[in-house]
């Protein structure tokens, strides 16, 4: 015979099913809050370390310093900036190159026009003796 300290033993009944009508509410209550969310959250802002930037249009947009209009750049101008810098810094070694050539050219003329005249002069020394 089992010892009941309570008097009787715990059963608890069968909760009524739930109704069809109230999942319709939250779904309505949901597309509520996503219209309502999507007014809200139209353009993105950041603020990092005091640099401002906005997602417009699917790119970030800096707002620069000040927050000014002056300072707004896209990304993708960034990146033309950036192929322009590196198209001006190949050109720029190239050049440089070219005058380290032409210098290595003028010093051997140089070498060799000294060498010459030092030559002729010796030639000049003997013939008058």
């Amino acid at each position: 015979m089992p010892l009941n300290l309570f008097g009787r033993s715990f059963s608890p009944g069968r909760s009524p099913p739930r109704r069809s009508s109230s999942l319709s509410s939250l779904r309505r209550e949901s597309d509520k809050a996503g219209q309502d969310l999507s007014q809200e959250f139209g353009k993105i802002k950041l603020n990092i370390g005091g640099q401002n930037a906005t997602f417009e249009d699917g790119e970030w947009v800096s707002d620069g310093v000040g927050g000014g209009s002056r300072g707004r750049v896209s990304s993708r101008e960034v990146a033309r900036l950036r192929q322009q810098n590196q198209s001006l810094q190949e050109e720029n070694n190239l050049l440089k190159l070219k005058v380290e050539l032409l210098l290595d050219m003028l010093t051997e003329k140089s070498a060799d026009t000294l060498m010459k005249e030092k030559e002729l002069s010796r030639l000049r020394a003997r013939q008058k003796e």
